[in-house]
């Protein structure tokens, strides 16, 4: 910055703390502060933005918790690695992480891709309403943003909607527009519940984090406009690189 003092002490009815949070991250949106780099001390921020510490330190939690800063003790304030390649959605829509990618211009593919055809068990069978024994599609993969796995998918649904040859070479990682483009089945909604669990060692391995890292599990129904299931996934994602919201209105 050219400036040695930038006040935002105006009268507005914004808080100063979310003043200088809109200020820091239009800073980082800009590319002023790219990700990984580090930010100037807070006592040399605070003096360029006019502001106390206080004010500033409030505005630097809230990034935090937004995922777009990291603070190491002792060392400083870093813009997240993964900023600017973190995918963010509303559980209202109903859409597949390729949708989400294209909509946030993040080059994105499908690795690891595993398709098998099994009888139903007991469970699967419950969860699908079909009769066990009934022939599924199993689709497993992992999804990379760039070269990084953020996400682990299991998807299952009966043969005979879609059969594992459909998941051939051209398939792009989402199985939900596998289904969209069957003849006559029309996706109406989905039933999503999402939980926090710890990496097992398989998905530390094809996630590359910890073992027993948290990781966000979307566990979620669909249904044709008759209101049968047509499939079921579990989808596990790296929190770093994803943020889910839920829109509320009266």
């Amino acid at each position: 910055m050219t400036d040695n003092t930038l006040p935002l002490a105006k009268p507005q009815r914004v808080p100063l703390s979310q003043q200088a949070q809109q200020y820091l991250l239009g800073l980082i949106e800009a590319g002023t502060y790219r990700p990984g780099q580090q930010l100037p001390p807070q006592n040399q921020l605070a003096d360029q933005l006019g502001i106390s510490r206080m004010t500033l330190r409030e505005a630097l939690l809230s990034l935090e918790q937004q995922g777009v800063v990291i603070s190491k003790h002792g060392i400083g304030t870093f813009v997240s690695p993964n900023y600017g390649h973190r995918l963010e959605s509303g559980l209202e829509r109903l859409e597949s992480v390729l949708e989400l990618a294209s909509r946030q211009a993040l080059p994105i593919r499908c690795r690891d891709l595993r398709v098998e055809q099994v009888p139903a068990d007991p469970e699967m069978a419950e969860l699908l309403g079909v009769a066990a024994g009934t022939p599924l599609t199993q689709v497993y993969r992992a999804i990379a943003v760039g070269e990084t796995p953020v996400a682990y998918m299991f998807d299952v649904t009966p043969a005979a909607l879609l059969a594992p040859s459909d998941v051939d070479d051209n398939f792009d990682g989402s199985v939900l527009e596998l289904l969209r483009r069957k003849s006559g089945l029309r996706i109406a909604q989905a039933v999503a519940n999402i939980t926090a669990v710890p990496a097992d060692d398989g998905l530390s391995r094809t996630l590359g984090v910890p073992s027993q890292e948290a990781l966000l599990l979307l566990e979620e129904t669909l249904f044709d406009a008759a209101g049968a299931v047509v499939g079921y996934s579990r989808n596990y994602f790296v929190p770093d690189f994803f943020r889910f919201h839920v829109v509320r209105r009266s």
